[in-house]
């Protein structure tokens, strides 16, 4: 069933996403499915996946995906956007996600404030270091910066050579440069200098003196991130 739906999607054109052990998007087959062709990662050549190898084993009543993975079917395909469409599109949407907020989550600059107001304000005076869960307390959101601030050019700069009249995108990218910086390679100001960064303790987070200059520091991601939000809609709302 898995292999005949995958089969079908493939010969109408639409892609099936591969998400488990493999993660990526199966775009063709070979001898009537006993091959799959995946591509990963930034790669733009297909792996070729022997069938057999993408599924574990049978469990009951049904076929199991490697490493508890899963296939989506996107459904049928009922346009095509021209690529530059999709591009502006996502670029005029970034401030919307941005400002999302409501009652459990925030994202953006919000996001930012408020990860310095837990850090500030005392989260972490009455935990005890066996309770201190290092990612979830504070690197997963370093890591967050630091991809985000790392990792978005060549999506930047594919968003400005498909519209060129999208002039304001190296303004952006020098926003997140900076919060790069505030990360990582700020001349001993940084996040991972003053202890705030991957390298965190919990000793640094109840320190007072040592979290203010970290939340500081934080805050100014916040900034960067409202000037994106500006430097977006002040170029597009005419």
């Amino acid at each position: 069933m898995y292999l005949n739906t995958l089969i079908a999607y493939i010969d109408k054109g639409v892609p099936v996403i591969a998400w488990g052990a493999q993660v990526g998007v199966y775009v063709g087959y070979e001898d009537y499915g006993k091959v799959l062709l995946l591509i990963t990662g930034n790669s733009n050549q297909p792996e070729r996946i022997p069938f057999e190898t993408v599924l574990e084993g049978w469990t009951n009543t049904k076929w199991v995906l490697q490493g508890d993975g899963s296939w989506i079917f996107v459904g049928e395909k009922k346009e095509s956007i021209p690529l530059a469409d999709i591009y502006r599109n996502a670029i005029l949407d970034i401030p919307r996600h941005l400002n999302a907020k409501n009652d459990k989550c925030c994202f953006g600059a919000e996001a930012f404030r408020a990860w310095a107001r837990d850090i500030e304000n005392g989260k972490f005076d009455g935990m005890s270091v066996e309770d201190f869960d290092t990612w979830t307390c504070h690197t997963n959101y370093i890591c967050v910066l630091a991809t985000n601030g790392s990792c978005c050019y060549g999506y930047l700069d594919k968003a400005k050579e498909q519209n060129p009249d999208f002039t304001f995108i190296d303004e952006i990218k020098e926003q997140y440069r900076r919060t790069n910086q505030i990360c990582s390679g700020d001349n001993g100001n940084d996040l991972e200098a003053l202890g705030g960064g991957f390298n965190v303790t919990l000793e640094v987070l109840q320190d007072k003196e040592k979290r203010e200059i970290i939340a500081a520091r934080i805050r100014e991601c916040a900034d960067c991130i409202d000037k994106v939000v500006e430097i977006i809609e002040s170029n597009t709302s005419k």
